[in-house]
């Protein structure tokens, strides 16, 4: 990690490596790791490198409802993997009969920056833009509540194409269900005839990210197009949940999704195992404190 343009000495970073340890940084990791309520505010554990682990890690013996915790994780990256072959594949199809080549995903803070972030990240990856070349296919985000922002984010969309995922914990959040219930009426308008009706458009046009299934259910959406998450996965750590991979992986495949998370949990391993004065994260992490 090269930070010589930071202004910090020897003595400084000796400083700061004092001050980590004062602050028991190193058992706060761990608690961290081994799924303690880290989250004092909202007495939560805070285990987004789960998300990230492989099949075969023994979460167990870090926690005891560890070997749980990683099977649902896992069935979940084995649905999305399962649905985004099909759909790229043209195997899941409209209400029309066309396949879907456009994403659009609903959803507000971390649902929605950290998927679009590593979607424009991806673009420049040779394998990921070669995985999505050759489709026709967009991705594109929208969770401003101004319909300006809508009309631009469908405007070249072929209604019949287009597969929108809705992404909320609660599927309460206000501005997340407007944007929603916008794009439905969207759909319902463009799609609904002679043998399609609006039960048809929400059930083949829409899937959710959320942790209220019935929510989901309630409004039209089958419940073989719902991905859970859990309440240990905060907001901003979303991309590494359904919220990030499900997109993520229709456009760019699953697989180019696979290495993404293979490449989190390395950091994450070396994260957890190396000393603070040779990690490179605890060294960001403390010059953001000193700067």
């Amino acid at each position: 990690l090269d930070y010589s343009r930071q202004h910090v000495t020897g003595e400084t970073m000796e400083l700061l490596f004092d001050l980590a340890d004062k602050m028991r940084l190193t058992e706060s990791m761990n608690e961290l790791r081994n799924g303690l309520h880290v989250n004092l505010t909202e007495n939560k554990s805070v285990m987004h490198h789960v998300l990230r682990l492989p099949r075969d890690y023994d979460f167990k013996s870090r926690h005891p409802d560890g070997d749980v915790i990683l099977n649902d994780v896992h069935n979940v990256l084995d649905k999305i993997r399962e649905f985004s072959e099909e759909v790229r594949g043209g195997k899941i199809v409209g209400s029309t009969g066309k396949p879907f080549k456009n994403i659009l995903c609903i959803g507000v803070g971390g649902n929605f920056s950290g998927p679009e972030a590593v979607y424009e990240a991806l673009r420049v990856d040779e394998a990921a833009s070669k995985a999505s070349e050759g489709r026709g296919a967009k991705l594109r985000f929208c969770a401003n509540v101004d319909p300006v922002d809508f009309h631009l984010c469908t405007r070249d969309f072929d209604p019949g194409e287009t597969l929108v995922i809705i992404t909320s914990k609660s599927f309460t959040t206000s501005e997340t269900m407007q944007n929603a219930r916008l794009t439905r009426r969207w759909l319902v308008q463009k799609l609904c005839g002679e043998n399609v009706t609006e039960e048809d458009v929400v059930a083949k046009h829409f899937c959710a990210i959320t942790a209220d299934v019935k929510a989901a259910s309630g409004f039209g959406i089958k419940e073989e197009n719902i991905m859970p998450c859990w309440d240990w996965v905060g907001c901003k750590f979303s991309v590494w949940s359904a919220a990030g991979i499900l997109p993520l992986s229709l456009h760019y495949s699953f697989e180019v999704c696979q290495r993404f998370l293979h490449g989190a949990h390395d950091i994450d391993e070396h994260f957890f195992d190396s000393p603070l004065g040779g990690n490179i994260p605890v060294i960001l992490g403390l010059l953001c404190v000193y700067n």
